[in-house]
């Protein structure tokens, strides 16, 4: 599934900052000039920040790590004042749970391909027009791959531009010389930090190991330069691909909320 679009939420009059102590970020924060909608919140502690409240109410649109959301275990009192103090998913026209996950590079599983299957680069490289062909196929490939997402050609093109694009993190998995899956990563050098972005396998491919051929593989190319890998993706996703992740070798028990009125 895609493991990236919830990172990509956000809008160009974003402000924000970042805490930080011994030179590790403690707190993260970003919302609008006009203070009305929040867009990330986390904090070192794990703590729910009471003085934020009244802001977490007003905004229309949040990306909230689950430490600010109320539980929905039954055994928990509603009466907990620290229950209460949290957001309420069914306060949300649209609440989404995605998981975020990390793998440190320490043990990166080997892997085999079927017979028959193998890897190819993808030819993308930035600034390249004659790379609209690939926008094209990859805009298509994606397509088949769910049900209600279609990025266009000019969507994957605008990929390219962002500072974190490396050409050799975008991969294809072949039957022969037919497309089967495709994997596309970024690279972060100012962290650094490698992300997983979309891991796709066509449906009558799946349950081949192609999707965790894309990830190890992917992990392979970034462990020299990145000191971890991150992936993100639905938490209610049918497919489960929380479970490939972990599968490779992925921890983490962090869940975002993206939350509209």
């Amino acid at each position: 599934g895609d493991a990236g679009e919830a990172g990509k939420a956000g809008n160009e009059r974003s402000g924000g900052g970042a805490s930080s102590e011994s030179g590790a970020v403690a707190e993260l924060q970003g919302w609008s000039q006009d203070e009305l909608e929040l867009h990330v919140l986390w904090n070192e502690s794990r703590q729910y920040d009471p003085s934020l409240r009244q802001k977490l109410e007003q905004a229309g649109f949040l990306i909230i790590h689950g430490d600010y959301m109320a539980s929905d275990d039954a055994s928990i009192s509603d009466t907990s004042r620290d229950e209460v103090a949290r957001l309420n998913r069914r306060q949300y026209r649209l609440a989404w749970p995605y998981f975020r996950l990390k793998h440190d590079h320490q043990y990166i599983a080997p892997y085999a391909l079927p017979e028959g299957f193998w890897i190819k680069d993808s030819s993308v490289v930035a600034d390249s027009v004659a790379d609209s062909v690939e926008f094209a196929e990859i805009s298509d490939f994606i397509g088949r791959c769910y049900r209600d997402m279609h990025p266009s050609p000019e969507a994957v093109e605008s990929w390219t531009k962002y500072p974190v694009f490396e050409s050799n993190l975008w991969i294809w998995i072949m039957d022969h010389n037919v497309p089967a899956a495709l994997g596309i990563a970024e690279f972060d050098g100012s962290v650094p930090e490698g992300s997983l972005e979309w891991i796709q396998v066509l449906p009558e491919y799946q349950g081949r190991g192609l999707g965790k051929a894309l990830v190890l593989e992917l992990l392979n190319r970034l462990k020299e330069r990145a000191a971890f890998t991150t992936v993100s993706g639905e938490v209610d996703n049918v497919t489960n691909p929380e479970r490939l992740y972990r599968s490779c070798g992925f921890e983490g028990d962090d869940v975002w909320w993206l939350l509209r009125k």
